[in-house]
């Protein structure tokens, strides 16, 4: 029940990078512009989803399952949490860009790049917590 977590984080750090590599991919090749984008936009609600299923997740196997953890104390926790952040940012901000915001349009951008780093730190501090 332990593994969970890490797995679970695994495999929603791969959908979350799918989803930036569409949304990147898009930028340069206005040929696939809206397949990419038609992709992006079906994925990265799921990269949200399973993101925040993790951090539930590791927060219930921290609070249930780990006598060497307190729930908060690791900079994991604190990444996973700015991540989860990140991503409600990027999604309201990709709300606001359809819109016609060019403003939340760049924001979302970067909001994506911040997602991908914290999900790399996300998933170094996470090995070296793992049972």
């Amino acid at each position: 029940m332990e593994y969970v977590h890490p797995i679970l984080g695994g495999l929603s750090i791969l959908v979350l990078l799918y989803a930036a590599s569409q949304g990147i991919r898009s930028r340069g090749r206005a040929r696939h512009r809206a397949r990419l984008l038609a992709g992006h936009a079906t994925v990265a609600p799921w990269a949200l989803a399973m993101i925040a299923l993790t951090w539930l997740a590791g927060g219930l196997s921290t609070a249930l399952l780990r006598d060497d953890l307190t729930l908060g104390e690791t900079r994991h926790f604190a990444l996973g949490t700015a991540l989860l952040v990140t991503l409600i940012g990027s999604w309201a901000s990709s709300r606001a860009a359809l819109r016609g915001s060019e403003n939340a349009r760049e924001l979302h951008v970067w909001l994506g790049v911040a997602a991908v780093l914290l999900a790399a730190g996300q998933a170094f501090t996470g090995l070296r917590i793992t049972p």
